[in-house]
């Protein structure tokens, strides 16, 4: 038997980075280590739960005491979490769902940008779900925030837990305070999915967290936005929460036996650094950045979250804007048919990331001479479904037939599966929705400019009979 010696994962990133000098304006948030000083973390730190150690599923020492210090307010206690927000996620809707098995009734709302680890969580709990009306933004034409006034109370009556996608993916942020407050007063458990927001709070310049508002439960994705390693996130609960040992049980099932010290370290170096952050150097070189941008034509939108921008142009589609900054090695979050998402770094004193280098290559980007793909610009955004709607996911749909049929027939089927555009995950379909056809058009389109879809299997699409 001949040996296969092939590293295809080490021989591209080999090509990557020994190549392309690449430039990181994506996650996470150390940006190719030019952020936040990771090198100093040594490999031989990959420990277990040996001698002078602590065991991350009973921790009794330095695991403990690292959790405590996580502490953003006193009413909460905080977790690290060695599975990514994913994990936390589906940790805290179980925790909670695991007492509420109703047949009928919908014990949880959601919002239509939802996270896909969202939508796993239900489905694992065999849970039927409330969709709320979701607004969408005038300025991305995003899911953002939540239409109190259009709330089904009938069915808010049986809902014991809410999720709320606090900011979106696209550094939108929403009166979170008031919508905590709502639902809080009608006893109903609120859990936020802030992984886009891990960084609000390190300066005045910066949003706030809803960790601030008296949430119940809210998971951050380190990861994203701050120095840390990929699947690093924390999780905070309020002391007085009543799931609160429900929740760590499922955080322990849920999570690796054999967590990672080096995720841990990562987080633990991830929240020092949040605690020490000096924001001058991070506003000076955004305002170059959206300078230089601007210079050579872009439009820059600029969300409520500094850390975001989305860039555009007249003449190309946000597929087009992308493509052209990577032919010049700088690789962006995401892309639709207007604008591609940026992710900045948090500057500061003393990092390694290449800013001049940035600055000059996007001077020399060269629209008329670049080969681009030819993608439509069109008007309609194919990323997202407009229906903002409330809705119901109906988990009793699965016991009926399911079967395969292309995605061009499929108006009037409902959706066995979420049709998830990815990234940035968010279900352009919720299981168990009726298919529209303004949405099949728009996952044609998208398909066909290159969008990955998961759920969409050569065409086709998994619905019920």
């Amino acid at each position: 038997m001949t040996m296969n010696l092939n590293n295809p994962i080490l021989d591209q990133m080999k090509v990557h980075f020994e190549c392309m000098e690449p430039i990181s304006l994506h996650v996470p948030g150390h940006h190719y280590n030019t952020i936040g000083h990771l090198n100093k973390l040594k490999f031989k730190y990959d420990v277990t739960e040996i001698e002078g150690m602590d065991d991350y599923h009973h921790p009794e020492s330095i695991i403990l005491e690292g959790e405590k210090n996580l502490s953003r307010n006193d009413l909460y206690k905080s977790k690290y979490l060695v599975g990514g927000t994913t994990s936390g996620i589906l940790s805290a809707i179980l925790g909670v769902l695991n007492t509420h098995q109703y047949e009928d009734a919908h014990c949880i709302a959601i919002m239509r940008n939802a996270h896909k680890s969202i939508i796993n969580a239900i489905n694992i709990a065999k849970s039927n779900a409330y969709i709320l009306p979701t607004n969408i933004s005038e300025a991305t034409n995003e899911y953002s925030g939540i239409d109190l006034s259009k709330i089904n109370y009938d069915i808010l009556k049986n809902i014991t837990v809410v999720v709320l996608t606090y900011p979106n993916y696209f550094g939108e942020t929403y009166p979170i305070n008031e919508v905590i407050d709502f639902f809080r007063a009608r006893n109903i458990i609120t859990i936020i999915d802030e992984a886009h927001g891990a960084h609000f709070d390190i300066s005045p310049t910066f949003p706030s967290s809803s960790i601030n508002y008296g949430a119940d439960i809210i998971v951050q994705s380190y990861h994203k936005t701050l120095p840390a390693f990929t699947m690093s996130s924390v999780m905070h609960i309020r002391k007085d929460n009543p799931y609160i040992e429900d929740i760590w049980g499922m955080c322990s099932m849920l999570q690796s036996s054999s967590p990672s010290y080096m995720l841990m370290l990562g987080l633990e170096h991830a929240h020092q650094f949040y605690l020490a952050y000096d924001d001058c150097l991070f506003s000076y070189r955004r305002q170059e950045l959206i300078k230089t941008f601007r210079a050579r034509g872009f439009q820059v939108i600029m969300p409520s979250d500094p850390l975001k921008l989305m860039i555009a142009h007249q003449e190309l589609s946000g597929f087009q804007v992308a493509e052209l900054l990577s032919q010049h090695h700088i690789y962006t979050e995401l892309s639709n048919a207007k604008f591609t998402l940026i992710v900045l770094p948090l500057w500061h004193n003393e990092d390694s990331y290449p800013f001049n280098m940035l600055l000059e290559r996007i001077k020399q980007l060269k629209i008329k001479d670049s080969d681009l793909k030819h993608i439509v610009v069109n008007d309609t955004n194919i990323l997202i479904n407009k229906n903002s709607s409330d809705g119901v996911m109906n988990y009793r749909m699965q016991s009926s037939s399911k079967n395969w049929i292309p995605l061009s027939q499929s108006e009037g089927y409902f959706s066995v599966q979420p049709i998830v555009p990815y990234p940035p995950g968010i279900p352009l379909i919720m299981q168990g929705e009726e298919i529209k056809k303004a949405v099949i058009e728009g996952l044609a389109k998208y398909i066909s400019n290159g969008g990955k879809v998961h759920g969409i299997r050569e065409g086709s699409i998994l619905v019920y009979q």
